[in-house]
């Protein structure tokens, strides 16, 4: 009788799903809002760093001010260290053109000197003398005129149409640049800028002879942080571009008893857009000057101001408004 051996065999399967295949652009795409995640809390730290030193320049900082903003710089400190660490993890990126891509060059070990034996020189007898003044004569190269290749001309039938491309002008759309935001530095001023980093974390509060430039990063925002600012009745301004501001000119050739509403009168009836009209004075004693400053707005048919010759039945002449400052 065989003795009967009863073998057992367990085959373990994974039937756990197969991992997904992350591709290039989505190893490029993580990597780039990594370093976005990064920026953020470095522009954030920097900040902090900010608010702690005017803390530490008043003359009466806040204790508790203080100790938060410390706890929030070490918090940020923390983040963008494991930030970093991850992206060391997927780092470098596959795409080549990607700023990710950082491809160790091998560098070539420069070669060894070779050490050769040092040549043996003869001492020079009295027959070698004349085999040494010898000397073979030089030979000269011949030089060969180079052929000109004369272009034979062509008609092109389709000249004009290469003519059409190359006229053409490649116009590009101007790039409006986002106005800055000048808030008044107010006794409360920490709070205000706690709660502008907390809704638009990417905007920078630069602090500046007694006010905080706030810049922001897009118009919504710009539009957002402005109307936080008057909900709060918090005193700032913003400086228009000078593309958009009106065109100051100075006319000359009119008496001095002239109304400047009568001149903008005359002048919009000649289809000039006018936004306002001053009479010029002196420094010193404030007389009136024969001179009148004008404000033109600035849109499509702001040149046809130079095209008036004469306002009141009178010959005038235009020239740049010049502030003088003395």
């Amino acid at each position: 009788m065989e003795s009967e051996v009863d073998d057992q065999c367990v085959n373990m399967e994974d039937n756990d799903p197969p991992t997904p295949k992350v591709t290039d652009e989505q190893h490029c795409l993580h990597l780039q809002g990594l370093d976005k995640e990064v920026s953020i809390f470095a522009a954030r730290k920097e900040y902090i760093n900010q608010m702690l030193e005017i803390e530490s320049s008043s003359p009466s900082p806040t204790l508790e001010t203080t100790k938060k903003l410390e706890e929030e710089l070490s918090i940020l400190e923390a983040k963008i260290k494991t930030l970093e660490g991850k992206m060391n993890e997927f780092l470098p990126c596959p795409i080549n053109k990607c700023k990710h891509n950082n491809k160790i060059k091998a560098v070539k070990r420069p070669a060894e000197p070779v050490i050769r034996p040092a040549k043996f020189t003869a001492k020079a007898n009295k027959n070698n003398l004349e085999c040494m003044d010898f000397v073979f004569p030089k030979k000269t190269v011949k030089n060969i005129g180079q052929e000109k290749n004369e272009q034979i001309k062509v008609n092109n039938s389709y000249a004009a149409l290469n003519a059409a491309n190359e006229d053409a002008e490649d116009v590009t759309q101007p790039i409006f640049k986002i106005k800055p935001i000048f808030m008044r530095l107010t006794p409360n001023y920490n709070l205000i800028l706690q709660e502008i980093n907390r809704t638009h974390p990417t905007a920078k509060n630069t602090h500046t002879k007694g006010f905080f430039k706030i810049e922001a990063e897009t118009e919504d925002h710009h539009r957002e942080i402005t109307k936080y600012l008057t909900e709060r009745k918090i005193e700032y301004y913003v400086i228009e571009p000078p593309a958009s501001r009106a065109l100051k000119l100075v006319i000359k050739g009119l008496p001095e008893d002239v109304d400047p509403e009568d001149i903008k009168i005359d002048l919009i009836s000649k289809g000039i857009k006018i936004e306002k009209v001053a009479q010029l004075k002196k420094f010193a004693t404030k007389a009136k000057l024969p001179i009148f400053m004008i404000e033109v707005t600035r849109d499509e048919n702001v040149n046809d101001i130079f095209q008036v010759r004469s306002c009141l039945y009178m010959q005038i002449k235009l020239d740049p408004f010049k502030k003088v400052t003395e």
